[in-house]
């Protein structure tokens, strides 16, 4: 008799023993998905406060002037304007310009100079 209440006592303490491990990893895997939500909320704040910070930036008047002078060429009317180019840039339009300019001649007056002025006999 004692021997069939110690087999039941065991089979109880596995089948609890069980259980509880059961519950412990359903804590355990909540836990992992609540740290995950936390740091994804987390973010979330940190981005929303940039965007809100942005938002505030976009209202301010130097940036809608620095946006003015960037992508509309505004000036102010007590500023002058100076304008500096560069050397290569100069020369590359100039060639351009060059090739461009045998381009504009009428097609005949190429076929004319291809077979009779540019003759070395």
């Amino acid at each position: 008799m004692k021997k069939g209440y110690l087999t039941i006592g065991i089979i109880v303490l596995i089948y609890l023993s069980v259980l509880v491990g059961r519950s412990v990893y359903k804590n355990w895997k909540t836990e992992q998905i609540l740290k995950k939500i936390r740091t994804e909320i987390e973010t979330f704040e940190v981005e929303n406060q940039n965007l809100q910070n942005l938002i505030v930036y976009y209202q301010t008047p130097s940036f809608k002037e620095k946006e003015a002078r960037r992508k509309l060429g505004l000036v102010r009317p007590d500023e002058k304007v100076a304008i500096i180019s560069k050397e290569p840039e100069q020369q590359k339009k100039a060639s351009v310009a060059s090739a461009t300019d045998e381009v504009k001649k009428p097609n005949y007056i190429l076929w004319w100079e291809y077979f009779f002025a540019n003759k070395t006999i």
